[in-house]
């Protein structure tokens, strides 16, 4: 907008604040009001090039933006506590590195100067990645909100995506640390179960209530998960469940994604674990009375109190050790506590099942997920595959006079 005031022509920018209160910048002009159009064009095509035209008083630090964004657009209920979490630290390790550098100044090389340091600095390319990611997301919504033009993060340099450090039991070694489970407590049976035949995360395994099993059916309705956080001013009203502990939280909260949220059948051999667990459930309910804390959890202690990730980590590191000593000569290689859900995977796979089934098993969004999370298990079947149909040609070949290469040959120039 041209505007003449005082004798003067000015060319006045509208803009919104990061508060989003509309203000006006106003650039005098030296010359008349064709001068006066030369800058406006020349304004708007900075604009346009992702120049900010607002008052340096009105552009936040990327330190204070992040603050306001996780409090407005990530902070519970918009998101999960955990993707609440997750984007903080994320947000923590960004502002350690460019916190005091003002949003519009910010460019695609500082950033990907800041990715190559932290990894110098001893954070892996995957933490990189997922800060990335988070930086990405903020950035977007500054420009969706009018305090940036153009995402910096969208061209910055990312660490090459490395090698998953999952591992997955064979089927040998899944059927020994099932067997030994069994010998030790049918919650530790039940917990390897969960993870490794269902491909339940630990955390949904440790949301499960007895409200989401169907014994009739066989069903298993996977709709929470539950963590603890070290979050303060948690809103205890917003959860089903939300319980204090030390200093500490634990909350049921909504599961990691939409595809997440799902209704799986149970294998026979699962089923009858819950049913025994539930009689275990009942026994120490009944003998306790009022000093049981009734929550209907699944997977809880002898008062009733839920388990939280920590002890499905500590239960699977029991039964390996367990199992390791009372089998030196073979061992079982450790592995985490999310590397049951890998197992689950890779058995389903080589036992050729269909990847679509079994993206729905681990409830992924997409196939593609699967596909790229086990590339080297479809990687293999794809070999076994070939080896079948050479195995089919040699076949062919043995059984016939003719050379089977010499008809495809033939047509193949037709």
């Amino acid at each position: 907008m041209i505007t003449q005031k005082y004798g003067h022509y000015y060319v006045v920018i509208v803009y919104r604040d990061f508060s989003g209160k509309k203000k006006r910048k106003w650039y005098k002009v030296d010359g008349g009001h064709r001068e006066a159009e030369k800058m406006e064009r020349h304004l708007l095509t900075d604009r346009d090039d992702g120049v900010l035209l607002q008052a340096s008083k009105d552009i936040p630090v990327l330190k204070e933006y992040l603050t306001d964004w996780l409090d407005t657009s990530i902070k519970p209920p918009a998101r999960s506590l955990g993707t609440y979490e997750n984007y903080k630290y994320c947000s923590n390790k960004v502002n350690a590195y460019l916190g005091s550098t003002r949003l519009d100044r910010l460019s695609p090389l500082q950033i990907s100067k800041m990715y190559r340091k932290m990894m110098t600095d001893g954070l892996s390319a995957s933490t990189v990645r997922m800060i990335h990611r988070m930086l990405r997301a903020a950035l977007n919504k500054a420009v969706k909100w009018g305090t940036l033009t153009k995402n910096p993060a969208t061209v910055a340099d990312i660490p090459a995506m490395t090698e998953s450090p999952a591992k997955a039991y064979d089927h040998d070694q899944a059927l020994a640390l099932l067997r030994q489970s069994e010998q030790m407590d049918v919650r530790y049976n039940l917990i390897i179960s969960l993870g490794m035949l269902c491909g339940l995360r630990s955390s949904e395994s440790c949301g499960l209530r007895w409200q989401d099993y169907e014994k009739e059916t066989g069903k298993l309705y996977i709709q929470h998960n539950l963590c603890r956080h070290d979050m303060e001013g948690i809103n205890e009203n917003a959860y089903e469940y939300c319980h204090k502990s030390g200093n500490t939280w634990y909350v049921l909260d909504k599961v990691k994604t939409k595809a997440s949220e799902a209704t799986i059948r149970l294998p026979e051999y699962v089923g009858d674990l819950l049913n025994k667990r539930k009689l275990q459930y009942d026994t120490f309910h009944l003998k306790l009375g009022p000093v049981y804390h009734d929550d209907n959890f699944i997977l809880s202690n002898d008062v009733g109190d839920p388990y939280d990730n920590h002890y499905i980590y500590y239960v699977v590191h029991k039964v390996i050790e367990e199992y390791n000593i009372s089998h030196p000569n073979d061992p079982l290689p450790i592995i985490r506590a999310h590397d049951l859900r890998h197992t689950a995977a890779t058995l389903l796979l080589e036992s050729d099942i269909n990847i679509k089934y079994v993206s729905r098993q681990l409830r992924h969004s997409s196939t593609t997920i699967t596909q790229n999370l086990y590339q080297h298990v479809t990687d293999k079947m794809a070999s076994i595959t070939a080896d079948a149909m050479d195995n089919l040609v040699r076949s062919k070949s043995d059984n016939s006079s003719t050379p089977l290469s010499t008809p495809l040959v033939k047509n193949a120039h037709q």
